[in-house]
């Protein structure tokens, strides 16, 4: 592949370093398909973006890069969250996707909440990219949180 260079990083898993906008990216298959960690992220992540294996099988992957639809009794929509501190605005962070792949079974978690899916059911998520955003939030009516510095 050119530009790209493919390399064996875990037993039984590819990954792919690449540049995704300008920031290193790294790209491993899972039973839900491709999922990408980057760590170079605008605001810290907490926790931070990894990818863990265990017996050579990807096990964790905390990723701000993605957001995921999950299909079946209730479809759902996950994304990360970027959170600014209201009071002191200079403080943001991203809370993260988490996946956990155990013996059978997929969860996603996002600060506390959590959904699990049975493996065989993984080709119902879809995956898209995601990037971190500020939102303005409208100020009217006005609270006095102190925000806007006024």
């Amino acid at each position: 592949m050119m530009g790209r260079e493919k390399k064996r990083l875990f037993t039984g898993c590819e990954q792919a370093e690449h540049k995704d906008d300008g920031r290193s990216v790294e790209r491993y298959e899972t039973a839900i398909g491709a999922v990408k960690v980057c760590r170079d992220l605008p605001y810290p992540c907490v926790p931070e973006p990894v990818a863990e294996e265990k017996d050579g099988k990807i096990r964790r992957i905390v990723t701000a890069s993605h957001s995921f639809r999950l299909h079946g009794a209730q479809t759902a929509e996950l994304a990360p969250v970027v959170y600014q501190s209201c009071m002191h605005p200079e403080q943001i962070r991203i809370y993260p996707v988490e996946l956990d792949f155990t013996d059978g079974e997929i969860s996603f978690r996002i600060r506390g909440q959590q959904w699990k899916i049975q493996e065989k059911e993984s080709g119902s998520v879809e995956i898209f990219d995601w990037k971190p955003k500020l939102e303005k939030k409208s100020c009217i009516p006005c609270t006095n949180c102190g925000k806007c510095s006024w």
